[in-house]
């Protein structure tokens, strides 16, 4: 029964490389508009709420219950009395000739599910493909992150080795989790935190040791990638399109009654803007310097929550309760300073030498210098 093994596998994560094998035509027909349907409900909840709930079933690979005739068709020599990971490349001509038996019911329900979940996949990501840079940059990474959760509550003990192997991690896994170093940098290298600094990590002979949870978090960056690249235009999913267009919309918008006196911000917090603007990810000390910032020079807590809206992982409640716990309104009722500049450096969120010692005093000799200007004009 053809990639069987995997089937459970695809449904979950559609984005693995055996999925491009059981998709089938493109075709109108009850299989496709099922996929759409649920390709809309996902796309929407992408993109407006940056989020959606993907519950991983739980699942083994079979072939550890069988003598695997399969081998002979692996490329890499990647099967004896077991799968060497390190080798596979899951290229599915082990899947493709799979002489498993199972009862055809089941196996159908697996194929189905598994097609279903990789055309709402194709479709999602080629509905986004013709719109802006910031779109696909908020479609990838609320997907990702969103897989990244569903990984988290994944029980299968094989998923860390199938995910390596799709997208070329090396990776090794005996009493600790270890990743090349090389491929931990690639992904590390974007992520703010200071614990994914690589002199936090232990090092051994050239590996990373991480933790579960931290190796899918470095999964989440590659499958990131991946799903910001362009796809080719698929028909039939103009539902899709429409999905988009609304959003792009709206996020215009919002964009416009958002602008107060951008031309007088420092550099360091037009820089978090323009992150923010292009659906970037910001570290938390950057959205505190700008949250903290704007409410010093007028913004309200709802204008800056349309500011935040563009965040790949915007949670419009949470963001609410932290721009107001900072504007002292909720918590211990203590309003916070606007970082200086040197606590900007620190946290590496400067990004010009601007000859001031606070970004606020950068702003009011902006507004002196403006005000002088009108002055002179009258």
């Amino acid at each position: 029964m053809k990639f069987l093994p995997v089937l459970p596998f695809l449904k979950d994560y559609p984005f693995l490389k055996p999925s491009k094998h059981i998709i089938g035509r493109m075709e109108r027909g009850v299989v496709f508009d099922f996929a759409l349907k649920s390709a809309e409900n996902m796309l929407r909840n992408l993109l407006e709420k940056g989020y959606v709930r993907i519950e991983p079933e739980e699942k083994s690979l079979l072939c550890f219950g069988c003598e695997m005739p399969c081998r002979e068709f692996c490329r890499e020599n990647a099967m004896t009395d077991r799968i060497d990971w390190r080798r596979c490349t899951l290229c599915s001509e082990c899947f493709r000739n799979c002489r498993f038996h199972m009862s055809p019911e089941i196996y159908r329900e697996y194929e189905l599910s598994a097609r279903i979940s990789a055309l709402s996949y194709i479709m999602m990501r080629s509905a986004v493909s013709r719109f802006s840079d910031a779109v696909r940059r908020r479609f990838a990474t609320s997907l990702a992150r969103s897989y990244r959760i569903a990984m988290e509550n994944d029980s299968s003990e094989i998923l860390p080795e199938i995910l390596a192997s799709n997208f070329g991690i090396r990776m090794e896994r005996n009493d600790e989790l270890l990743v090349h170093i090389a491929h931990y940098l690639k992904a590390a290298s974007r992520i703010k935190s200071p614990e994914w600094k690589l002199y936090n990590r232990n090092l051994r002979n050239g590996f990373v040791e991480l933790s579960v949870y931290e190796f899918y978090r470095i999964v989440e960056e590659h499958l990131r990638d991946l799903l910001f690249e362009k796809m080719p235009e698929i028909d039939g999913i103009e539902p899709l399109k429409t999905i988009v267009r609304s959003y792009e919309g709206k996020r215009k918008f919002q964009r416009m009654r958002g602008v107060k006196h951008f031309g007088l911000f420092p550099p360091c917090i037009l820089k978090i803007l323009s992150d923010l603007e292009n659906s970037a990810n910001v570290s938390h000390t950057a959205r505190f310097a700008l949250t903290s910032f704007l409410l010093n020079v007028g913004y309200s807590v709802d204008e800056i929550l349309l500011i935040f809206r563009n965040a790949p992982d915007f949670d419009e409640e949470k963001a609410r309760y932290q721009i107001e716990h900072i504007a002292g309104i909720k918590g211990a009722g203590k309003e916070y300073e606007v970082p200086s500049c040197s606590t900007m450096k620190t946290y590496h969120n400067c990004v010009a030498e601007c000859r001031v010692r606070h970004p606020l005093e950068y702003y009011r000799r902006k507004v002196h210098e403006g005000s002088g200007r009108e002055t002179e004009g009258e």
